[in-house]
């Protein structure tokens, strides 16, 4: 059998370790006057094109408390694939490792830095342990609080970038005074997949990936004025690499690394307006430009209307929030400047393009059971048909026939 065959055996959705005593002790320390579980459940916690790199289910349990009375509960487990080669595929960068360090560390101390400056600011939800060595992450489910994603199929309008972009420049603000604190970030938080172990497999998906896209590109409008800039002259993961070096010269953050619309959930007052903005999903943070974090975000998750018309200004947004957080965090160092941002962005103009041509079809391509990470990482005539879905679908060309004039005038196109 095969390895593309092996991603493509049906799975029990459910893992057999994910059982309800795993979570009784969780419920003694953490529900007071607790007597017994009444209702364990166990569902898949998300449809298919929603999350790709890991499984997410949603657990709810009902309890009896001591006075008779019941409570109930419900939590987001996320957990590994079960098929041999995604396990491969994501074992090279442990994620569960990263993200557990993440939530009981990392997103802990930032928000410390602000508690410490008498300011509450809160990041995402909270994180639990369980007893097994299986790799997992426990989080509570937002969805009873009212916490919810945009359409991702929509995009983000004004109003929902501006709540990310605040939330986005006081995650970068905090990391940059807790390195100035504490010295570098450890190992794990500061490379993601960009590593030299993780190398072929990066270039065997941009293979696949760039064979696919430049094929579609040609039916796109205004081809002709920069389809030859679209594959740069030398193996584009050996740019990426170069491109990824972090220079102690610029100012540098903790990226999320993985900024689009589902890792961002909104909570509503009764009129519909933003309350509250969490951040999910820390797998794969990167130590190193803000830029990939703002073009990650910016190009993938922005609704068409305002993607290119407002992105100075959302610059201009990010930096007055990035800036007042700096200062309030006490910085020592000098604040960028607005010019300075702009540098960067034009700098690593590459990660723009990468979004374009990577997340931005994930996330814009709608819902269908191709969507996978077999799919997206593969190489047989499924993995050809669902990459060509989202290159040519309706929505993606509408965005991706704007994007890239901008690149192209921007000189993100532009290899040599």
């Amino acid at each position: 059998m095969t390895e593309q065959e092996k991603v493509k055996q049906p799975a029990n959705p459910i893992p057999d370790w994910v059982e309800e005593s795993l979570f009784e002790n969780l419920l003694k320390d953490n529900i007071p006057n607790f007597q017994c579980i009444k209702k364990f459940e166990v569902n898949p916690g998300a449809a298919a094109g929603e999350n790709y790199a890991t499984v997410i289910l949603r657990i709810n349990v009902d309890v009896e408390l001591q006075d008779g009375s019941s409570k109930s509960l419900s939590y987001m487990l996320k957990t590994g694939h079960e098929q041999d080669m995604l396990k491969d595929m994501m074992g090279s960068h442990d994620v569960f490792a990263v993200e557990k360090g993440m939530y009981d560390d990392i997103v802990p101390a930032f928000e410390k830095l602000y508690a410490d400056v008498g300011v509450a600011v809160k990041f995402g939800p909270n994180s639990f342990v369980l007893p097994t060595d299986q790799p997992y992450i426990l989080l509570e489910n937002l969805t009873p609080r009212g916490f919810k994603n945009v359409n991702r199929l929509e995009g983000m309008d004004q109003i929902h970038v501006e709540c990310v972009l605040k939330k986005l420049a006081q995650w970068h603000a905090a990391s940059a005074v807790y390195h100035e604190i504490n010295g570098p970030f450890e190992e794990k938080y500061c490379h993601a997949y960009y590593r030299e172990e993780c190398k072929p497999m990066m270039k065997i998906m941009s293979e696949q990936i760039t064979k696919i896209f430049t094929e579609c590109a040609k039916t796109y409008k205004h081809y002709e004025e920069y389809g030859e800039h679209l594959v740069p002259p030398e193996d584009p993961i050996e740019l990426v690499f170069r491109m990824v070096k972090v220079n102690p010269n610029e100012f540098n953050v903790l990226n999320h690394g993985d900024c689009w619309s589902n890792n961002f959930m909104f909570q509503y007052d009764a009129f519909g307006a933003i309350k509250e903005t969490y951040v999910i999903d820390y797998q794969i943070p990167r130590y190193g430009t803000p830029a990939q974090d703002l073009y990650y975000f910016l190009v993938s998750s922005t609704n068409y209307e305002v993607k290119l018309k407002k992105f100075d200004y959302f610059i201009k947004f990010y930096h007055d929030n990035l800036s007042e957080n700096l200062r309030l965090l006490k910085y020592t160092k000098p604040i960028p400047k607005l010019r300075d941002i702009h540098i960067m962005l034009y700098k690593y103009g590459m990660f723009g393009v990468q979004t374009a041509i990577g997340v931005m079809g994930v996330v814009l391509l709608d819902p269908t059971e191709k969507a996978n990470l077999a799919n997206f990482m593969g190489e047989d005539g499924d993995a050809d048909d669902f990459k060509k879905l989202m290159f040519t679908n309706d929505r993606y060309r509408k965005h991706i026939e704007v994007l890239l004039p901008w690149f192209y005038n921007r000189g993100a196109l532009h290899f040599s």
